[in-house]
């Protein structure tokens, strides 16, 4: 069973994409819209850095006139850049270590195709947890399958492997969470 990947996320919602000179009212009534929502700024084909709501509103409290400047004056720029066939385990572990301000997915000849939101790291640490379970379930099926049934009680070792072991879902249970 393959692990998914940082593309099997929605990685194409939760923002939008906008040119390095828009003005940040130009953005303000989309993000009125969808709060949570991030805008990645790009410059040509490259994203260069990410703007929220959280953005404009700390640019406004330092006294600075919003619908005056561009985004790329408040955009932070700690950009990671992710591969679309990245495992999940190693984008999470990346991302835990780097704690970048925004992901950025790209294809195998580095163009743009998705952003990895705080939504997706919420999802992706659930479909890990999830696939990680079924690889523990799988295994133990495939070893009951491959175990040669004992004339005693063929029964319990069938209801074992459809049911699944007490003592063996109790192991389940303690398995690191990410």
């Amino acid at each position: 069973m393959q692990e998914p990947t940082v593309a099997d996320m929605s990685i194409t919602d939760e923002h939008f994409v906008v040119q390095s000179k828009t003005k940040v009212s130009a953005i303000c009534d989309e993000l009125s819209k969808n709060p949570t929502n991030a805008v990645l700024v790009k410059k040509k084909d490259e994203i260069l850095g990410v703007v929220t709501a959280k953005d404009i509103f700390a640019c406004m409290a330092n006294g600075v006139n919003a619908s005056k400047i561009k985004v790329d004056k408040i955009m932070r720029t700690n950009i990671m850049t992710l591969n679309e066939d990245t495992p999940i385990s190693t984008a999470l572990e990346i991302m835990s270590s780097q704690k970048p301000d925004s992901i950025v997915i790209v294809d195998s000849s580095n163009q743009y195709i998705g952003y990895f939101s705080a939504g997706d790291y919420r999802e992706a640490t659930r479909k890990l947890e999830a696939h990680q379970l079924m690889s523990v379930r799988l295994k133990r099926s495939r070893k009951a399958i491959s175990r040669t049934v004992e004339d005693d009680e063929p029964a319990a070792d069938l209801l074992d492997l459809l049911l699944g072991d007490f003592e063996e879902e109790e192991e389940e249970k303690e398995l690191p969470s990410i």
